[in-house]
């Protein structure tokens, strides 16, 4: 089983998720602003323990749904 892995900001996380999720779309996800989760990305506005929390969370749920998905074949 793969290890938890934590990151210090939001860039790194993202920079992480970026083959597959995009800023914008991990702000759709976790039900942020757009142009805040940018802001957070680029180190402009400091980000609260309870975002942190809420995407946290946010990240759990959406992990155990695309673990739930598959495509049937044909």
């Amino acid at each position: 089983m793969e290890q938890n892995r934590e990151y210090q900001t939001v860039a790194e996380l993202l920079d992480a998720l970026a083959p597959y999720i995009s800023a914008r779309s991990l702000a759709r996800i976790c039900g942020i602003n757009e142009s805040q989760m940018l802001q957070y990305k680029a180190g402009l506005k400091q980000i609260s323990p309870r975002t942190v929390a809420r995407i946290n969370e946010k990240l759990r749920t959406f992990a155990a749904e695309l673990s739930a998905m598959s495509l049937k074949g044909a």
